[in-house]
């Protein structure tokens, strides 16, 4: 045999082999770039779970302190509303005093709540 026709031949065998492993790593990074849309389909998911998660808090929080400012509103209605309160129990205890001085009247009293509780 010639030598030019074993060289051709081994130039002819690294060739399929420089096509063969060029075609892996063609597919290779085929793979990976399937890999990687499907990497950022689910981040871009993610992020729009994320988002509505954070609608949704800033939801609650905003009905929370709607919640709170309504609760504050009453707060403040019922602290205006004491004086008036204050004074009704001012004038009981005016009329109690006496009452209450009395023990007869004191253990009357007592005898009335008790029948009130039993009802």
């Amino acid at each position: 045999m010639d030598i030019s026709i074993i060289i051709a031949s081994v130039a002819l065998l690294i060739a399929f082999w420089q096509a063969f492993l060029s075609k892996q790593q063609l597919d290779q990074a085929k793979e990976t770039k399937s890999d990687t849309g499907k990497l950022l389909d689910e981040i871009k998911a993610k992020v729009n779970k994320i988002e509505t998660i954070s609608d949704e808090t800033r939801k609650d929080i905003k009905e929370q302190v709607s919640k709170l400012i309504d609760k504050q509103d009453e707060t403040i209605k019922s602290l205006l509303a004491t004086p008036q309160k204050s004074e009704q129990n001012q004038m009981m205890m005016q009329l109690l005093g006496p009452m209450l001085a009395n023990p007869d009247n004191l253990e009357k009293i007592m005898k009335l709540a008790e029948k009130n509780q039993q009802k």
